[in-house]
């Protein structure tokens, strides 16, 4: 299942997250399991539980929120002339697959890109096995041959990683 992908805006002070692809559909999913709410409370909620670290703008949720409404993930009502957005049956589905992919390393999205470079990789680890897991259940033989290729390559491509003399550190790119 391929998700629209969502940047969010970069919150100040050398906060820079960067949310996992579709981390903003996951987390709607997720807080809209708990209860309806309008776009601006899901703005506040994931900023109050991320600590103030990811913050997505009203131009990366609302877009987010129109395109669940289209792919039948959420529903709108009007409350008191404002949008309320809540779960579909379909929306309950998609969020019960997300949580078994991540199985035990479950981690609220929220939490998951707010915990700087190691934690972006357990994200990543987590996406991966899942991916796999999807592969290895509905994949053909030469997928499940393809997703061995590009493991085995991963796995050499680290190794090289770990191998190689630690650099200069470029601190451009750093959010120190």
């Amino acid at each position: 299942m391929r998700h629209n992908h969502i940047h969010h805006a970069h919150h100040g002070r050398g906060g820079r997250h960067r949310a996992r692809r579709g981390a903003v559909l996951d987390a709607t999913l997720l807080l809209l399991d708990e209860r309806p709410m309008h776009g601006y409370e899901l703005i506040t909620e994931l900023e109050t539980r991320s600590d103030g670290r990811w913050r997505p703008s009203p131009g990366a949720i609302y877009p987010a929120l129109g395109r669940m409404e289209e792919h039948g993930l959420i529903e709108a009502a009007e409350v008191d002339g404002k949008k309320q957005f809540g779960l579909t049956d379909r929306g309950r589905e998609r969020l019960a697959e997300y949580r078994a992919s991540r199985g035990d390393d479950f981690v609220e999205p929220w939490n998951d890109t707010a915990s700087g470079p190691r934690g972006d990789l357990r994200g990543h680890v987590a996406e991966l096995v899942g991916q796999v897991r999807q592969v290895g259940r509905f994949g053909t033989p030469e997928q499940i041959e393809q997703a061995a290729a590009i493991l085995t390559d991963a796995k050499r491509k680290l190794y090289a990683v770990l191998a190689a003399e630690p650099t200069e550190v470029d601190d451009s790119s750093d959010d120190a």
